[in-house]
């Protein structure tokens, strides 16, 4: 009998701490940052991802002549280009803004916003817009956020997919290279985040904004140079490469940012930084359902 007490006063206090995580999940400041937030649908089905080798070599060699300081190796970490199954998601249309996170913030007094050697970011008038993507967060920062609401960081793939669509493009907007004031914030023409949404030719054919430029982005996935090699041939379903959060391993993020040059806004582009470390430069957006994690 005190065995099976103890079982029920276990179970009881397990059920009892899910239904506190349930209800911080939609708690009421959740609830209103969850209405500012706009939504983008993505249907299930494939997609291409990555580059052919033609498409890697003539970025690399476009980057070369524009000295952006990439290497071999990052342009071949796009190989294969594969077929990939995702299931149908929503994508935040804009970056999480200054005014979203700091609802967070004072939800759940998680630390503010840091710069790359710790200086306060909210501190800098040229950072702390309310309509300006938030960057000064690390990838567990951002991982939080996106949980507090009931979502996730995006998988690699499903922000290829949304960045790339159906047809491979090599922009969010189609095929032209970047023109400065009018695709992207980039090359630093305004030396700072611009708030989100201001470059209309940019967007996505479905309305997704920012995904070249202003911010580099946070994904979910692990990074890892030849993660697209281990697709043997076949259609990948809901890739993603993240066995457990580990502080060490760096993790994806794509799209460029205000501060470096066209090179780097190609929507197959991966890039990477260390999930403990922040910067000016990285933000991110949310999506939903959460990506099932497979351990």
């Amino acid at each position: 009998m005190k065995i099976k007490r103890s079982c029920l006063i276990i179970v009881g206090l397990f059920l009892a701490v899910c239904s506190n995580f349930a209800v911080a999940e939609i708690s009421k400041a959740a609830q209103q940052v969850l209405t500012t937030i706009e939504w983008v649908s993505i249907p299930e089905g494939t997609f291409l991802m990555g580059s052919t080798p033609e498409e890697a070599k003539a970025a690399y060699e476009d980057a070369k002549l524009r000295s952006s300081m990439l290497e071999q190796h990052t342009f071949d970490a796009e190989l294969p280009q594969h077929q990939v199954y995702l299931s149908a998601y929503e994508i935040s249309r804009y970056e999480i803004t200054n005014a979203q996170y700091r609802a967070f913030i004072e939800a759940t007094n998680r630390p503010t916003p840091r710069g790359h050697n710790g200086e306060k970011t909210w501190e800098d008038e040229t950072l702390n817009g309310d309509t300006q993507p938030v960057v000064g967060v690390t990838w567990f920062d951002a991982q939080a956020f996106a949980e507090w609401i009931g979502g996730s960081l995006p998988t690699e793939a499903q922000w290829e997919r949304a960045a790339r669509g159906t047809a491979a493009r090599t922009y969010p907007w189609g095929n032209t290279p970047p023109k400065a004031r009018q695709h992207a914030n980039f090359a630093r023409r305004y030396n700072r985040p611009m708030p989100v949404g201001q470059f209309p030719k940019g967007e996505s054919p479905n309305g997704i904004a920012d995904l070249a430029g202003n911010v580099w982005e946070w994904c979910l996935d692990e990074y890892s140079l030849t993660a697209y090699q281990r697709n043997n041939g076949e259609v990948s379903r809901n890739p993603i490469n993240l066995r457990f959060r580990d502080v060490l391993r760096a993790r994806v993020i794509r799209g460029g940012a205000w501060d470096v040059g066209s090179a780097f806004l190609r929507s197959g582009l991966r890039f990477k930084f260390y999930p403990l470390d922040s910067t000016h430069t990285i933000g991110f957006r949310i999506v939903r359902p959460r990506p099932e994690i497979k351990n």
